[in-house]
């Protein structure tokens, strides 16, 4: 590949022009063997270098791709990387550009479990059991997801969330032993639920 034409898009991207007429950007921090430097008009790359750079071009454009989706909304990482394996970007390209948005912050699954949290729970109050099922099957690890779950718990009460419940599938029509293993369904322990059924 022989570089026609070379310009400096930010400190990190650099918008490449080939002899061949193909134009695509990269950002600097996905190279390691090709340095800075050699990027300038009339430079040849070959093999690895080549590669390199092809691959820092693709891995650019997942970082930009998962910048608009993270534009619109929290995601988790693998939320993200299924949205853009299924834009045919390849699995390396995805990788670097992810790793590189985690390092910023602009990716976190522990804050989209927050958000996630707030949102869900809202509208559909379920225990802890439950919601930890639901954040691991999203692909957050279970470290992270104890952790956003003992946050988001800290600072509203588990037994607040199963008193909601309770009061929804009463207006829904469920009880005794419907009402019951609804709520156990729900998330909420065995206990919770006996502490919020003795109440009425």
């Amino acid at each position: 590949m022989r570089i026609s034409a070379v310009k400096q898009a930010s400190s990190d991207i650099v918008e490449i022009t080939t002899a061949a007429g193909s134009v695509f950007f990269i950002r600097l921090a996905f190279l390691s063997e090709v340095k800075a430097e050699e990027i300038i008009p009339g430079a040849d790359f070959l093999d690895e270098k080549e590669m390199e750079i092809l691959d820092a071009g693709l891995a650019f454009a997942a970082e930009c791709k998962a910048e608009e989706y993270l534009a619109r909304c929290e995601h988790c990482r693998r939320g993200l990387e299924k949205k853009l394996f299924q834009k045919g970007h390849s699995k390396t390209a995805v990788k670097q550009a992810l790793d590189y948005l985690e390092n910023r912050g602009l990716l976190d699954d522990l804050r989209f479990c927050g958000v996630w949290l707030r949102n869900h729970v809202l509208f559909k109050p379920q225990g802890r059991t439950r919601l930890f099922k639901e954040l691991v099957s999203r692909g957050i690890k279970t470290g992270d997801a104890k952790t956003a779950l003992d946050d988001f718990f800290s600072s509203g009460d588990e037994l607040l969330y199963c008193r909601r419940a309770y009061l929804k599938a009463l207006k829904a029509g469920k009880e005794g032993e419907k009402l019951f293993k609804y709520l156990i369904d729900c998330g909420f322990s065995y206990k919770m639920v006996k502490e919020v059924q003795n109440e009425e």
